[in-house]
């Protein structure tokens, strides 16, 4: 752990422990966790590339609104976002733990566009930004893994292990198509089921998401799990300095 990394979990931590201190007015914190529902969908989806704009998105998800001269694909995405988000919430409450089962059931709901092959592990090789995913073949075993481990938080932070479960899953790349939605999907399911402040990943701060995973391909050099790390704790807690001014 670097002392910046340090610095920051302490950081989080002294904030999420004044947060349970707090009292919110009902009505403020309904407000921020609509605000919050709506900011989300917009940044994942438009870190993706989706055109239409945040308003545009509330318009679809709260009246069903089609908006002129945009995609259809682009509408049908923040349905299944939206309807993503809503199954990752019964796994917050029930405390459900993620499985290749459930993280396929996400998926499922999430592309609703591709229906062909929403929630089926890809069965072709690819490469992204220059980086080979793990090869078809061994994706079964490599979720399987991966969802297998289960975090130490006595010997590992929660947010450091969060970020590492998130690199690893879009380094194994399951999914044809929206490894990246679901993956941000799954850490927020993770924070919650942690009492953590779910985040937001900024579509104008996308590059440095970019960079975070790249870090971690290895491309470049030994894979780093910090740049992740360090903007995930980040992220946490400018969601708890905007909880904490509510009260």
């Amino acid at each position: 752990m670097s002392e910046a990394l340090e610095l920051l979990l302490c950081e989080a931590d002294k904030k999420k422990a004044a947060l349970t201190q707090k009292t919110f007015a009902p009505d403020a914190y309904d407000a921020y966790q609509e605000r919050f529902f709506y900011a989300e969908i917009y940044n994942s989806l438009a870190i993706e590339g989706n055109s239409l704009t945040q308003d545009e998105m509330i318009e679809v998800i709260a009246h069903d609104v089609v908006v002129p001269d945009k995609r259809l694909s682009d509408h049908l995405d923040v349905v299944g976002y939206r309807d993503a988000v809503s199954q990752s919430r019964i796994y917050v409450d029930y405390n459900i733990r993620l499985t290749e089962h459930e993280i396929r059931k996400l998926h499922y709901k999430m592309l609703i566009a591709h229906q062909a092959v929403s929630g089926e592990y890809r069965s072709y090789n690819m490469m992204i930004r220059g980086h080979r995913p793990t090869s078809y073949e061994k994706i079964p075993y490599k979720m399987l893994q991966l969802t297998e481990r289960i975090p130490n938080h006595e010997e590992e932070h929660p947010l450091e292990s969060i970020a590492f479960f998130h690199l690893r899953l879009e380094k194994i790349h399951p999914f044809g198509d929206g490894n990246g939605r679901v993956g941000r999907i799954i850490i927020n399911t993770m924070l919650a089921q942690a009492e953590y402040p779910q985040v937001s990943f900024d579509v104008r701060e996308k590059e440095r998401y970019y960079k975070a995973l790249e870090a971690y391909d290895g491309v470049r050099g030994n894979p780093q799990v910090l740049p992740m790390q360090e903007y995930l704790a980040e992220l946490v807690i400018r969601q708890l300095d905007e909880q904490l001014a509510l009260a």
